[in-house]
């Protein structure tokens, strides 16, 4: 700029200085040499940004952005002063373009904002914050994690770039960064929940609070960090002073830069009772689903008995012929090994019969395990298969191209597969039409796995169709009402949903359920390394 210029500037009483789009000074008046205390020659050249210190209260990119689009931009901005002091500038900043409408400048207009102003702000936002951190009822923690980034820093100096395997092998390592990890401050609410009235003895490290078994979250939130991710929160096993464990969910937010000697925010609120309350709430829909099971098998009385019967008559048939073949005049071994041969064939078919029976009415805790979603359904359709023969009912069984392994109770997946296909036969008896035919479908697509049964029945009353899975309601006169609402209990504890719905035009009804694809591989291991991750 020509020294006109610059003298013109000079007669302006508020800072005012220019700048090219990269960010270099190119023009500075005299009450930019007051309020910054740099002089004109100290700044002409200098990127104003790091001269200053400048921080805006959005990116410098975006910033530049969104003023080059509306052609002006106000608001406040943090600077330091030649002299090291923190100022507070409400700043103009204009653009000038060229003929062609090009930018080619900023031009910037500033005042200092009262240092009694700013002050006071600082003040009331941390008076603010002290209210919120004690009136909470919630424990919060406030951390400094100056001293652990330190050591990360030198980690990754020495060579280190694979933290997770880092930590893994070099557990020594994981409890000096829980020790050198402080304790700045807690709320009172902390001191009930964790201390014994006094406050000291929670400031200090984090050993005292952090059991073994939750190692692995530290290690966790500290990998979160090293990933610059602004929080991180699980649940998990924390401990008192006093040595008892409880339940927790943890949550720690990261400052939006490095860490530094900031302090970090933690988060934890007991979650016992509610654990608990979820443990009480599966048990009982347990003894439900137990309940319902062995009301099934009730109504399958004559079904059950039709398939011991049918290898225990064939078991004494066969045995007769061997005694006859044995108290032959001329005794024929061959016929009678036979015959024995077939015996010990219906034994194991009887046998099968049985264990079937006994899984279905066994009352146990549910234990989940990678399974075959199509074996289920082949195992449940085999179980009621006399059923579905004296109805002269038809299944279709259509598997999945992709096998559908789903991480479940066996036993409560084919209570639901029965239930749904019993419901479905048991519509089919009142519809006149002579195909009786059953539909069930697997498929896995967009990481779940779904299930229908379809049948070609009357289909749902459209009234009933908002009340199917209520608990009690029902349409037959002897039902209780607890078949669809324990299966979709059943389907909703292992992650999913079930829904019912009428096939149209052709008529029907079908019950759909959906499940997720499990994480992990079914043999995937379990030990120290995958609780790290």
């Amino acid at each position: 700029m020509t020294s006109e210029s610059f003298e013109i500037l000079d007669l302006v009483e508020q800072a005012v200085f220019v700048r090219d789009l990269h960010g270099r000074i190119q023009a500075w008046n005299k009450a930019s040499e007051t309020l910054y205390g740099y002089s004109r020659d100290a700044a002409l050249g200098q990127f104003a940004d790091d001269l200053l210190g400048s921080e805006y209260p959005i990116s410098a990119a975006d910033l530049l952005a969104s003023c080059v689009a509306a052609g002006r931009w106000r608001g406040e901005v943090k600077r330091v002063s030649a002299q090291g002091s923190a100022i507070l500038v409400q700043v103009c900043l204009s653009v000038r373009y060229d003929p062609s409408g090009n930018p080619i400048y900023l031009v910037e207009t500033g005042r200092e904002v009262k240092a009694t102003s700013f002050e006071q702000e600082l003040k009331l936002s941390e008076a603010r914050y002290r209210n919120i951190f004690q009136a909470m009822a919630a424990s919060f923690w406030e951390l400094d994690f100056s001293n652990v980034n330190q050591r990360l820093r030198a980690l990754r100096k020495s060579g280190v770039s694979d933290f997770r395997k880092y930590f893994f092998d070099n557990p020594d390592v994981v409890c000096e960064l829980m020790r050198v990890a402080r304790v700045v401050d807690v709320n009172d609410h902390t001191v009930q929940l964790f201390g014994r009235g006094n406050k000291a003895e929670l400031l200090g490290n984090l050993l005292p609070v952090w059991p073994d078994e939750s190692v692995h979250v530290f290690v966790e939130a500290m990998l979160s960090a090293i990933a610059r991710k602004p929080h991180y929160w699980t649940e998990c096993k924390m401990r008192r002073i006093d040595g008892s464990i409880f339940d927790a969910l943890f949550t720690i937010a990261w400052p939006s830069k490095d860490m530094g000697g900031a302090t970090s925010m933690v988060a934890i609120i007991d979650i016992t009772e509610r654990n608990r309350a979820q443990e009480m709430l599966q048990r009982v829909q347990s003894d439900f689903a137990h309940a319902a099971r062995v009301s099934m098998l009730g109504e399958l009385t004559a079904s059950i008995a039709h398939e011991v019967n049918q290898p225990l008559a064939a078991i004494a048939s066969n045995a007769d012929a061997g005694l006859r073949w044995l108290e032959a005049a001329h005794p024929q071994i061959d016929k009678a090994r036979e015959s024995i041969g077939w015996i010990l064939e219906d034994a194991h078919r009887a046998a099968d019969v049985t264990a079937r029976i006994r899984s279905m009415a066994a009352h146990r805790a549910p234990e989940r395990n990678f399974v075959s979603l199509d074996g289920i359904i082949q195992e449940a359709l085999l179980f009621i298969r006399h059923e579905l023969q004296a109805r002269s009912v038809a299944v279709v069984h259509n598997t999945s191209v992709e096998p559908p392994i789903v991480l479940a109770d066996r036993t409560q997946l084919q209570q639901v597969i029965v239930n749904l296909t019993i419901n479905a036969v048991q519509a089919l008896a009142h519809n006149d039409c002579s195909l009786r035919k059953i539909t069930i479908q697997t498929n896995v697509a967009n990481d779940k796995i779904t299930c229908s049964v379809e049948d070609s029945g009357p289909g749902i009353d459209p009234d009933h169709l908002a009340h199917l899975f209520d608990s009690f309601f029902t349409t037959k006169q002897e039902g209780m009402g607890m078949g669809l609402p324990i299966c979709r209990s059943i389907v909703e504890a292992h992650g999913g949903c079930i829904h019912a719905e009428n096939v149209c035009p052709a008529g029907g009804a079908r019950f759909s359920f959906v499940l997720p694809v499990p994480d992990g591989e079914p043999c995937a291991p379990e030990g120290a390394l995958s609780q790290l991750g």
